[in-house]
């Protein structure tokens, strides 16, 4: 036997060997690999479910906030509406009656607001603090004007114009909030032109 080829069967014999081990040692590293990613892939999926489940209770009780704030808020519009329209109708309460019922609504509105504000956007908490100042201060001055029994000329003038700036509050600076605020709420509720997105 030549020198080359005791060489290669000398070398060739633990090549061999070192092959087979790494083939081996091979094997069993992508065997728990394999097995420690199924594991995490399996842990993924679980957290991922967990966090779908957590964010659609949170989207389905944030929907069910804004809407009874959109109710509230509507009430309030309504009844701040029927204190300030310049005309009244037979059959329908006196005017502290309307006054009671236009703070309380309005009150209502702002307390419900305060106790759910965590689930609303700070750009829509601004914006419905706003809407409810907006409604409350004029409904305040005319229910303080109507208050007076006998008015003089100043007084009356006072009144009128209290009367005048919640009837513009209720039909010019409310209503542009009010679509502002429908729009924010439709986009957080995923609806845009009027169909769920």
């Amino acid at each position: 036997m030549e020198l080359w080829q005791a060489l290669l069967v000398a070398f060739g014999g633990n090549a061999t060997l070192l092959l087979v081990l790494g083939f081996l040692g091979r094997s069993v590293v992508k065997s728990v690999l394999a097995k420690d990613l199924e594991e995490f892939k399996a842990k993924l999926a679980l957290t991922t479910v967990e966090h779908q489940v957590r964010f659609s209770t949170l989207h389905e009780k944030r929907a069910e906030v804004l809407a009874e704030l959109y109710k509230l808020l509507v009430r309030a519009v309504r009844e701040a509406e029927t204190f300030a329209f310049p005309v009244e109708m037979s059959g329908e309460p006196d005017r502290k009656q309307k006054f009671v019922n236009a703070f309380n609504s309005n009150n209502e509105y702002l307390r419900f607001f305060d106790e759910h504000r965590i689930y609303v956007s700070t750009e829509l908490c601004t914006s419905l603090e706003e809407f409810g100042r907006r409604l409350r201060a004029p409904t305040i001055r005319l229910g303080v004007s109507d208050q007076w029994e006998h008015p003089n000329k100043s007084s009356a003038k006072e009144a009128f114009q209290a009367w005048r700036a919640a009837w513009e509050s209720v039909e010019k600076e409310v209503p542009p909030l009010r679509r502002a605020l429908e729009e924010e709420i439709r986009v957080l509720l995923g609806v845009v032109g009027g169909r769920p997105s």
